[in-house]
């Protein structure tokens, strides 16, 4: 299931991979990675793939941007912290995207 989130800038897909995509995962997901663009307001489009295997909740993102694309994992018992822990790694990777940008 693909679930697609037009927002102004950013396009956001999230896919569930054995692991049903409900309303409040979904708001969950888009509420957590719209606060990405406060550390980066070029973000383009973000895949989101959530998955369960075995006990391990996963959540995977690839984000395009201007310029790249970043990549970022997250292994959790529970799917929210899962998310919470991913949103936490593409932070820092915007935070030092956007660094080497103004060191440019």
């Amino acid at each position: 299931m693909t679930i697609t989130e037009k927002e102004d800038t950013m396009q956001l897909n999230i896919t569930g991979h054995h692991v049903e995509i409900t309303e409040a995962l979904r708001e969950f997901v888009t509420t957590k990675f719209a606060k990405l663009e406060q550390y980066f307001d070029r973000i383009n489009q973000v895949y989101v793939v959530l998955s369960v295997e075995k006990i391990q909740h996963i959540a995977e993102a690839t984000v395009h941007i201007n310029g790249g694309e970043l990549h970022a994992t997250s292994e959790q018992t529970d799917m929210y912290a899962a998310i919470d822990t991913l949103v936490d790694k593409l932070a820092r990777q915007l935070n030092k995207h956007k660094d080497k940008l103004k060191q440019h």
